[in-house]
């Protein structure tokens, strides 16, 4: 018997294609969905910032054109030392939570099997309650007549009133207290996933515990590392919340520049010529961590 007479109809060849064709124009629909979102919401905005820093202020409004004042008043006087000093904040205290984190993780990883999960969760307390109220409440602990201040007096550590808010400090300190936990988290997930036996094999070849750990555990964690850094830089460079309660007019940072000029001076020129300069700097770090991570096929992996 033919295909025909068993089926009642001729076979149709192109059935198979046509049905895979199906799924993946639903794929290509679905894919499109975020694309637009983010042409819309993000590259639109992103090209504006871009177009907006090389023209020229006007009475609330922009005039088009190409200058590089824009730029030269970021880099130069306040605007460049809140750069610098953002970028220098940023990539200490980026790199003091790596320093704070990358023993707490490997703690968590190698000596809390069975109190994982309960140790992470410690961790991870912290966010569930919202950003502005930790912070706030780091702002009374360490104001005038804090737990602070009765703490370090106590210890002698200090002696009379505790005169950190509204200055650099406390915004670093700040800064590192809100994304420190940040940090824990993928190095605690990278150190995890690597195979004891290699620390093993490493352990019977003779290397000491140093040695096993710089040549064999450091250079493995590099995607938790990376991580780690592109989870707290980043968004500390951007930052505005913590400078504008801790540090006061002593502490800004170029979060609070840019916001200024857009909502109070309205020079949008001069305050998109700033957010493209963190952008810069942005990408700077991204093109540092791919260059450290293979171009992230690690953190893939």
């Amino acid at each position: 018997m033919t295909a025909v007479e068993i089926t009642g109809h001729p076979r149709n060849p192109g059935g198979a294609s046509a049905g895979a064709l199906a799924p993946r124009a639903t794929d290509h629909m679905l894919a499109a969905i975020p694309t637009l979102w983010l042409a819309v919401f993000f590259l639109a905005p992103l090209a504006f910032t871009v177009v907006f820093s090389f023209g020229r202020s006007t009475f609330g409004g922009v005039e088009l054109g190409f200058t590089l004042d824009n730029y030269a008043t970021a880099l130069s006087g306040f605007y460049g030392a809140t750069f610098l000093r953002t970028v220098i904040f940023a990539a200490s205290a980026s790199a003091l939570c790596l320093a704070a984190a990358y023993p707490v993780a490997y703690f968590i990883a190698r000596h809390t099997s069975r109190r994982r999960t309960l140790a992470i969760l410690l961790i991870l307390i912290p966010y569930f309650s919202s950003f502005l109220i930790r912070v706030m409440a780091l702002h009374m602990l360490m104001s005038r007549g804090g737990a602070s201040e009765i703490v370090l007096n106590a210890l002698h550590l200090h002696d009379g009133p505790l005169d950190i808010l509204d200055t650099q400090t406390a915004v670093f300190i700040g800064m590192v207290y809100a994304y420190l936990p940040i940090a824990i988290v993928p190095l605690f997930v990278v150190l995890d996933r690597i195979p004891r036996p290699l620390i093993e094999a490493s352990r019977d070849l003779g290397a000491s515990r140093l040695k096993t750990f710089l040549f064999v555990t450091l250079p493995l964690s590099r995607p938790g590392i990376a991580t780690a850094v592109l989870l707290t830089a980043v968004p500390m460079l951007g930052e505005m919340v913590i400078p504008k309660l801790l540090g006061g007019s002593r502490g800004v940072l170029m979060g609070q520049a840019i916001a200024s000029q857009y909502l109070q001076s309205q020079n949008y020129p001069l305050g998109s010529a700033m957010a493209v300069l963190v952008l810069i700097a942005v990408a700077v770090i991204v093109l540092a961590l791919a260059r450290l991570t293979k171009g992230f096929d690690e953190v893939a992996a």
